[in-house]
């Protein structure tokens, strides 16, 4: 029987209803109205059964977008082109629910091309079945696997440095919250906004929306000096899996405690306490997280330009769209 594909604008039943990044965290992020994002869901029937749900967005996206600050990147700063892409902005993993085969692929790659002229599959594993894409190396994703005897597993001048690192913090009052309290919305977001600025590479920018709508799926991890907010961290778990989505700090009063490492080892010490067995880092700024343990698990974006001739191009390009080696540190 030939295959049927719907495009969906709400998660249908049963999409990665256990999962950290489910279906709830999918549709609080569609709530909170990101800017230059639209999503949806493409599902594929055969024999009048789901077989495939592949979560999408499209944006207008610039080519520099994944470069680092330098010549080149100002150089492309005016290319952009209409982005149909499979996974979410906000998460490092792609993933599509059910079958992911040539076939299912193919069907998903006729949908999206109407869409978007630039077509992509964002934080996938390696050898997807996809025909005349381009693969190209994407960000690894540090991830810990947690135990009741983490830390004492850790050869002893690692566990020291944290010992220390924690140490350094002691002064800072920590609370932890089940979402982010209404009276610290504006707060977590200012911080949110001086990480984002920090980073190398920027993709999706959250509004203040965000934090309200993922409030009833996430945990904050609060930092203060006195009765200042300097840091959070929001966590997203399900089951035996957590999720380190986003931090945010105040730079000009967290150096001295050491504070985003401190923020780390309280999500380790958190999940550890909570019982997940997997804690996920974000991807960058891998150095403190390989301390920790960090396994780095690669991912690959796979791309497609409906334009023979752009896609040639674009296929030329592919290293300039990989990671950096500044970006790897």
């Amino acid at each position: 029987m030939p295959l049927k594909i719907e495009d969906c604008a709400q998660a249908p039943e049963g999409f990665f209803t256990d999962h950290a990044e489910g279906d709830r965290f999918y549709e609080s992020i569609k709530a909170a109205g990101l800017a230059d994002f639209d999503f949806g869901y493409l599902v594929i029937y055969r024999d009048g059964c789901v077989v495939t749900i592949a979560p999408y967005f499209t944006m207008d996206f610039r080519l520099n977008t994944m470069l680092p600050v330098g010549r080149m990147k100002r150089m492309l700063a005016g290319v952009k082109f209409k982005l149909a892409c499979i996974g979410h902005p906000c998460a490092d993993f792609g993933r599509i629910h059910g079958e992911v085969s040539e076939e299912t692929l193919s069907w998903i790659s006729g949908a999206l091309a109407k869409k978007g002229r630039l077509l992509a599959f964002k934080g996938f594993p390696d050898a997807l079945p996809l025909s005349g894409f381009v693969q190209a190396v994407g960000l690894p994703v540090p991830v810990v696997s947690l135990s009741p005897t983490y830390f004492s597993d850790l050869k002893s001048d690692r566990r020291n440095l944290l010992t220390r690192k924690l140490k350094k913090a002691a002064t800072l009052r920590y609370e932890e919250h089940d979402g982010v309290p209404p009276a610290y919305v504006d707060r977590i977001f200012s911080l949110y906004l001086q990480t984002y600025e920090k980073a190398e590479v920027k993709f999706e920018l959250l509004n203040r929306e965000y934090f309200r709508s993922t409030c009833p799926i996430s945990k904050y991890l609060l930092f203060f000096e006195g009765d200042h907010l300097i840091g959070f961290t929001q966590l997203i778990g399900s089951r035996d899996y957590l999720i380190n989505r986003y931090i945010g700090l105040d730079y000009s009063r967290s150096d001295p405690y050491g504070l985003y490492f401190a923020m780390f080892i309280r999500a380790v010490q958190f999940g550890i306490r909570e019982n997940y067995s997997t804690l996920e880092l974000g991807a960058t700024s891998y150095e403190f997280k390989r301390i920790l343990g960090a396994r780095l698990v690669p991912t690959w974006n796979y791309y497609r330009h409906t334009s023979p001739f752009v896609h040639w191009i674009l296929g030329k390009m592919k290293v300039m769209l990989e990671p950096s080696e500044s970006e790897l540190k």
